[in-house]
């Protein structure tokens, strides 16, 4: 068998063949009915933290015109939010947080950025929020946070950095758990801009003059210490390239791709043809789907966040076919050359955006967006996203076996924008309800398992 039909051999079709469960409603809390638009958003930073005695989570709230970052804790024996604490108000609502938490048990955040420098402080006491040290400032065009920690507490953070009329990048900063400050920041991966430029395309050739790109980027690290980032690709690509969806601005989302680390970020695998280097290019990735010639690729792509078990890695995307999606689990193996991909359907649902995706001992749990079928068939794409809601399911890591959804219909739609812990042995997820424009969302958490 040759390598293309082993990249697209294993993919498997569940069909309808899947079980239901509703989520008990009793668990839902209520955290705030002044969310921002954006208050949980994006895949790209983790925005809880869950440990034996302790569920911590932050979203953007929305106050006198501005956005504020809200961190709370959660005492799981007293069922009581306990602590609370509010960082300054951040430059806009994709300004919000992502968490870590060492292995002293201290809150590590990161926030505030949108196309301008971040905000980084360390929690006072562990397993506190109550209090926290100084601000430290990353300064840079950034935007997007993702942030990872090691078994020596090593920081990593991986950032969208704009570089006016030239390529855009993600951006690699440490902080070693011996050192009091961030290191400069080192490129891993750019973006197509300058390479469109220098096949004789001019400015006035883009929609937007700048070289926007979005990468939707997700960041671990694995048990061997293996740093793993997914995304997907858009860019505003020239006028005159056809895409599929073929937009009067012609955006694009062409495909969804990993790289990898061995060696701590200083150096960065893509497609394994080539020596481990720095400064990817887009074409040097590893291919999880899509193509990388955006006239030739068949859908649009969005990518959800990835969990790794040992040396396997599963990865939540989709493909956009105008109206209706698919939605995947893609799963590989060291040295990540061939990824096997698991459809996920449901009978009466349209699966629409992916979100997060969670390991607890042999099975996968993951959060989708979804919109009924038969709201969605009658109205024909008019005011979808107000009926959305987010289901969860569940499969064995084997990606074999039955398929179970964890429902709520007891959630007031739309239900939108989710986060779910990843470890422990409890799972929670917290979601923004509300109109995607509106400064008066509520922020709800929900445990699940």
């Amino acid at each position: 068998m040759n390598n293309t039909l082993k990249y697209i051999s294993f993919i498997l079709l569940l069909g309808t063949s899947c079980a239901t469960r509703i989520i008990d409603n009793s668990n839902n809390m209520k955290l705030t009915s002044q969310g921002s638009s954006r208050a949980t958003a994006y895949h790209d930073s983790d925005k809880i933290i869950n440990t034996k005695d302790y569920l911590f989570v932050t979203y953007l709230e929305h106050s006198n015109g501005s956005e504020k970052v809200i961190i709370k804790r959660l005492n799981k024996k007293s069922s009581i939010w306990d602590e609370e604490y509010s960082f300054n108000n951040v430059k806009d609502n994709h300004g919000g947080a992502t968490l870590v938490i060492d292995s002293k048990g201290f809150i590590h955040i990161i926030y505030g950025s949108h196309n301008s420098p971040l905000s980084y402080s360390k929690s006072n006491e562990a397993y506190s929020v109550a209090s926290w040290g100084e601000l430290e400032i990353l300064k840079g065009n950034f935007t997007y946070p993702s942030l990872a920690i090691d078994k020596k507490d090593n920081l990593y953070l991986v950032v969208r950095k704009d570089v006016r009329k030239s390529n855009w990048s993600l951006e690699l900063l440490k902080r070693n758990y011996t050192n009091d400050s961030w290191g400069s920041g080192k490129t891993i991966l750019v973006s197509n801009y300058m390479n469109w430029r220098n096949k004789s395309f001019k400015e006035e050739d883009f929609s937007v003059s700048n070289g926007y790109v979005r990468f939707g980027k997700y960041l671990s690290i694995s048990e061997s210490n293996t740093l793993h980032l997914t995304f997907h690709y858009f860019e505003y690509v020239p006028k005159g390239i056809k895409t599929f969806s073929n937009i009067k601005n012609n955006t694009s989302t062409y495909l969804v791709g990993h790289i990898f680390s061995e060696d701590g970020g200083n150096t960065w695998m893509g497609d394994n043809k080539s020596v481990a280097k720095e400064n990817l290019q887009i074409s040097e990735v590893n291919l999880i789907d899509g193509n990388f010639n955006p006239e030739l690729a068949k859908s649009n792509f969005s990518a959800g966040q990835h969990v790794t078990d040992g040396s396997k890695i599963y990865f939540l995307y989709s493909k956009h076919y105008g109206k209706y999606t698919k939605q995947f689990i893609a799963s590989s193996d060291y040295p990540y050359k061939s990824w096997n991909k698991y459809e996920i359907v449901h009978p009466n649902f349209y699966l629409r955006v992916p979100g997060n995706i969670a390991l607890k001992r042999d099975t996968l749990f993951f959060n989708l967006n979804a919109i009924p079928k038969d709201i969605a068939d009658n109205r024909l794409g008019r005011d979808l996203s107000l009926h959305s809601k987010i289901i969860t399911g569940k499969i064995n890591t084997d990606l074999k076996g039955n398929l179970d959804f964890f429902e709520n219909y007891n959630v007031q739609y739309p239900s939108w924008l989710p986060q779910m812990s990843k470890y422990g042995e409890d799972l929670w997820i917290m979601f923004t309800q509300g109109k995607r424009n509106s400064n008066s969302t509520s922020v709800h958490t929900i445990k699940i398992h």
